[in-house]
């Protein structure tokens, strides 16, 4: 079956003019889309949860008044951690982002006729 951008028209019905919509209906467009929703939405979560964990802990718990190691508390070893996560995490995005660049950059190098670019 031939991809809705080359055939010219959209199987939902969308002015079949409107060629950026058309491939955003197409199966490598929906793939990268999946793609990066599969590692966006786990990695929002887990940041969402770490960085909440902190201040709940601190005002609901005793977990984090003991000493961890040269009088310093484990709040202040988890806060610190928290810079650490955020630098690794912006590492491994920018690394993501990259990849789904490439993909991005040849879905439009496919159909980049039927786009008139």
């Amino acid at each position: 079956m031939e991809s809705p951008v080359k055939t010219g028209h959209s199987p939902s019905g969308h002015d079949s003019g409107n060629k950026y919509r058309q491939l955003i209906e197409t199966e490598e467009f929906k793939f990268l889309l999946q793609k990066k929703k599969a590692f966006i939405v786990p990695v929002t979560l887990f940041f969402l949860a770490f960085y909440f964990v902190l201040p709940i802990l601190a005002a609901y718990s005793e977990v984090l008044k003991g000493e961890a190691f040269f009088n310093i508390t484990w709040a202040w070893v988890y806060a610190l951690l928290q810079f650490a996560v955020v630098w690794l995490g912006g590492i491994v995005y920018i690394k993501k982002a990259a990849k789904y660049d490439k993909l991005a950059e040849n879905i439009l190098k496919k159909y980049e006729k039927e786009l008139g670019e």
